[in-house]
């Protein structure tokens, strides 16, 4: 009975983003039953959302050698497989999961996720309509929606989803950081900052947060900016698009920069004949100092690395 009551402790931990007591509760179960698979998937969950790929990746294995028949475990399997960037594998594992239990929501979502990253929207968004046909109630599926709505560059669809969640549980972490995403595309960045530091004092080790933080201070520097919009905009694209995108404008820069030579405008032509070896430094030199800020932002965190 004391058990299964610091179980449901140790759940509710994790649910409110309070990690670290989340796995001190575990680590208290553990010590009584060091073979329980479901202690160890939830401590594989807890270790997953700090980002300790590994060590979560070994407490899962621990768990299916004792239980192999629990949908979750393999959702955090998928969940490992996906920021390994194994995609496929990640697929395979939400697979299993729904072959025990084929109504299990979170793994449905997972695959949207999945899809999402391999650029197969139609496939993500018919995960989610799967998802709410079994349970149109649930918050998971419209943060589904709202997040595939912001992916794919339709913000005002984004926008209701995120309000209506907020509208029900204004504490969630998820939905506040999709709302400071939408507040940030938008252009309200104060907003958008109260938005990140209010993710973040829930919950420190939350990467999304940090990184949501870092994209605030890019959009407020005046030459990480213009980057920052256009990788943003290229971002809701599909590789396809993408991609036409930056050969119009290198097909736009080359036939100025010859049309003005044809009409013996050679500074002028030489100005468009650099301005795309210029854009396309930019968007080198963008990626670096990028990374380089939200280090500097990270680091300025300090992180628990005790287990």
């Amino acid at each position: 009975m004391q058990q299964d009551y610091n179980y449901d402790r140790a759940l509710a931990y994790f649910q409110r983003g309070q990690i670290d007591q989340a796995i001190e509760t575990i680590k208290g179960l553990l010590a009584n039953e060091p073979n329980d698979a479901h202690y160890h998937g939830l401590l594989s969950c807890c270790l997953l959302s700090k980002k300790r790929i590994y060590a979560a990746e070994y407490e899962v294995q621990l768990a299916l050698k004792n239980n192999a028949e629990i949908p979750f475990l393999y959702n955090t399997l998928a969940h490992i497989n996906m920021l390994k960037n194994k995609l496929s594998q990640a697929l395979q594992d939400c697979d299993e999961s729904l072959r025990l239990d084929p109504e299990y929501v979170d793994s449905i979502l997972l695959k949207s996720d999945i899809y999402l990253l391999l650029n197969q929207n139609n496939k993500a968004l018919q995960c989610i309509d799967n998802a709410a046909q079994i349970d149109p109630d649930e918050l998971a599926v419209s943060l589904a929606y709202g997040e595939y709505y912001l992916r794919t560059g339709d913000f005002n669809k984004a926008n209701a989803y995120a309000e209506e969640v907020m509208a029900k549980d204004p504490q969630n972490l998820s939905c506040n950081l999709l709302m400071g995403q939408l507040k940030l595309q938008s252009g309200d960045v104060k907003e958008a900052l109260r938005l990140a530091k209010f993710a973040i004092l829930q919950n420190p080790d939350s990467s999304e947060a940090l990184a949501l933080f870092c994209d605030i201070k890019v959009r407020q520097n005046l030459f990480l900016g213009m980057w920052w919009r256009f990788n943003s905009k290229l971002a809701t694209m599909s590789n396809t698009k993408a991609s036409m995108v930056l050969i119009s404008l290198f097909l736009i820069f080359n036939l100025m920069s010859q049309l003005l030579f044809d009409f013996d405008y050679k500074i002028l032509s030489n100005v468009f004949s650099y301005g795309w070896l210029i854009l396309v430094l930019y968007t080198w030199v963008g990626i670096p100092m990028y990374q380089r800020k939200l280090n500097k932002e990270l680091s300025q965190f300090r992180f628990n690395q005790n287990f």
